[in-house]
């Protein structure tokens, strides 16, 4: 054969591997970034979308069903982020999913995951915002464990030295520890109060017990609370009894003034205690007068049977009787 087509029989197979070789690296990073299978487009915004690239994977629910097409700096504090997602997916994405940052493993790359809502929605449409679960600061759980690890560390040793005083037999908690009569007393005070506890329970049930009867309408008690018309009678009362009360206070100061002056000697009421000649006088005018009144009743039914009087007696007497008939 001859040298000249020897060489291009060589450079036809080194031209066509070559070819080859382009088409399938074309038809490989074509299916990475999903450039031969049909997609539609949706937008998530974050605060914060450190380690997301272009190019990195959307899954849903665990699985791949997209990529990152951009990611685009809004303002200081929003970053948006357009995924491309498979057709055929649509149906699974709906206005109620929730899509975060999360890492592919312990220490792999950045992926946004959706995941299905709490409750039912529509599929997305194009260009239409996914909602977002923003992704926690790195820096801010790191400052987080250093501070934690910093208590840890103070409690620790708090605990170190406090092991420490108890074995060597130092410190009020090495007392605590082995006086077995403190011991019994802080046994009896836990006792103590936990039969304060029950008490203040029952007594507390009690009170419950009455507010329920009040408010149920039951009782005596609820009658006078409830009752407008008993509560006015009561105040009524208690205004009458103040009046009464208020008098009786000033009859008490009225006695008060007589009492000291029959003590003093001064007014009628002394002279009557203490002037017997009087008191015999009075006494005899009482008798007296008693005298004059049976003779006056006397007099009185002699002029009634009297012949000259007894028309007139009758005659009232008649008067009498028919206004009482009438009454």
């Amino acid at each position: 054969m001859d040298r000249t087509v020897r060489k291009n029989i060589l450079l036809g197979l080194f031209v066509l591997i070559g070819l080859i070789l382009f088409i399938v690296g074309i038809f490989l990073v074509g299916a990475k970034n999903e450039m031969f299978i049909k997609t539609f487009p949706i937008s998530a915004r974050f605060t914060n979308a450190t380690g997301l690239k272009v190019g990195s994977n959307v899954r849903y629910n665990g699985v791949k069903v997209g990529i990152v097409k951009s990611v685009k700096l809004i303002n200081d504090t929003m970053v948006q982020v357009d995924l491309q997602i498979e057709e055929n997916k649509r149906g699974f994405i709906h206005n109620t999913a929730i899509a975060s940052i999360v890492s592919d493993g312990l220490m792999g790359d950045k992926l946004v995951n959706i995941i299905s809502g709490k409750t039912e929605g529509v599929p997305l449409k194009n260009n239409e915002y996914v909602m977002v679960q923003n992704p926690l600061k790195t820096d801010e759980m790191l400052q987080t464990l250093n501070k934690t690890n910093d208590n840890i560390r103070v409690i620790t040793d708090n605990l170190k030295s406090l092991t420490t005083d108890i074995v060597s037999g130092n410190g009020a908690a090495q007392s605590l520890y082995k006086d077995t009569v403190m011991a019994n007393n802080l046994k009896k005070s836990f006792s103590n109060l936990d039969a304060i506890t029950n008490q203040v329970l029952q007594v507390s049930k009690s009170l419950q017990q009455v507010t329920n009867k009040i408010q149920n309408g039951n009782g005596a008690l609820s009658e006078i609370i409830n009752d407008t018309v008993l509560a006015q009678n009561l105040s009524q009362t208690m205004d009458k009894l103040k009046q009464i009360s208020d008098e009786l206070i000033k009859a008490s100061g009225s006695l008060t003034k007589t009492v000291e002056k029959a003590n003093s000697g001064k007014g009628p009421i002394n002279m009557l205690l203490s002037d017997t000649t009087l008191s015999a006088n009075v006494q005899q005018s009482m008798i007296n007068i008693k005298k004059a009144s049976v003779g006056l009743d006397e007099n009185m039914e002699a002029l009634k049977h009297n012949f000259l009087t007894r028309g007139y007696f009758r005659k009232m007497e008649k008067k009498k009787r028919k206004e009482e008939e009438e009454k």
